[in-house]
């Protein structure tokens, strides 16, 4: 889940060189078909001919391209057109949060108060790096936002919350390699139809070395690797501890904008990173007490003859 969160992260990196000289739409066909392009032929090797899926777990596929796909990567590119990265930052920084409302909502999932002070303290880290700097900037910097951009980030938060709810009631019955290349097919048909108005009216000219290495970074590492390590956490670890890695996405933003972009490392930077860490702390101590009652858990789910997660 770290891995992921940091490829998720960096994609805010990625998306500040390319938002401004590639059309949203067309950008991430090409990286889901530069995705496509590593995924396709991993799944084939793995699987041969077993690509069939039943019908429900066909549908939760396309439901979790459709949400946490591409209306995220719609609402979140459109939205940072009209909000600030700042504001942005803060807004993403709610993940975790719309994560567990929706697990309690949808799948009845129990909160431990342990849990529930890592999610908490982890948020809390995501937030520290983004309002201490936004507060210090005074009316001016806020004033950036319009509060159409920052539904439309809010928008995105939670189609990312939906995938990673969706994915979970999935996890036992599709392996999480296939269930990324199938959600990277779904994503690419949704995005072709907009991509083919976009590319009539672009002029492909302007493309250079940096748009197309943004492309294939965020096709291979934001979308595969990010997807493969994103689904094989969600599908051994609960809705809960998944929230409360993802609050690490706008630390790790922050700390490759810093290194990437020049842009310093500040007071609140450090601060909200040590209670990111923090969080992953307590939700450790708490995998370690559940890996305890894993082997029984499997055991009873042996003897009702369930299948276990196939490994990537």
């Amino acid at each position: 889940m770290l891995a992921a969160t940091f490829f998720i992260g960096s994609a805010v990196v990625v998306g500040k060189w390319t938002v401004g000289t590639l059309p949203v739409f067309l950008s991430q066909a090409a990286a889901l078909i530069a995705a496509l392009l590593v995924l396709v032929p991993l799944a084939l090797r793995k699987y041969k001919t077993a690509f069939r899926i039943g019908r429900r777990d066909l549908l939760l596929l396309l439901l979790q391209a459709l949400l946490g796909m591409f209306l995220y990567r719609a609402f979140m590119l459109y939205g940072l057109k009209h909000a600030a990265a700042a504001d942005s930052a803060v807004v993403t920084s709610l993940t975790p949060a719309a994560v567990t409302l929706l697990s309690w909502l949808l799948l009845k999932e129990r909160l431990t108060s342990r849990l529930t002070a890592g999610v908490l303290c982890s948020l809390l880290g995501g937030m520290t790096v983004q309002v201490m700097p936004l507060l210090h900037a005074g009316a001016a910097e806020s004033e950036r936002s319009s509060v159409f951009g920052l539904l439309l980030v809010l928008a995105a938060v939670v189609g990312e919350a939906a995938l990673t709810v969706i994915r979970k009631l999935q996890s036992d019955r599709v392996p999480p390699l296939l269930g990324t290349t199938y959600v990277c097919l779904f994503a690419l048909a949704m995005f072709l139809v907009p991509s083919f108005f976009e590319l009539s009216r672009f002029d492909l000219s302007g493309v250079g070395p940096r748009e197309i290495g943004a492309v294939l970074y965020y096709g291979w590492f934001v979308t595969a690797a990010a997807y493969l390590f994103y689904f094989r956490g969600v599908s051994i670890l609960s809705s809960g501890m998944v929230a409360a890695y993802t609050a690490f996405v706008p630390a790790s933003a922050l700390l490759l904008a810093s290194l990437l972009l020049g842009e310093p490392i500040t007071l609140s930077l450090l601060a909200g990173l040590a209670l990111v860490v923090a969080g992953m702390l307590l939700i450790a101590g708490l995998g370690r007490r559940r890996e305890k009652g894993g082997a029984d858990a499997a055991a009873r789910q042996s003897v009702r003859g369930a299948a276990p997660t196939e490994p990537v």
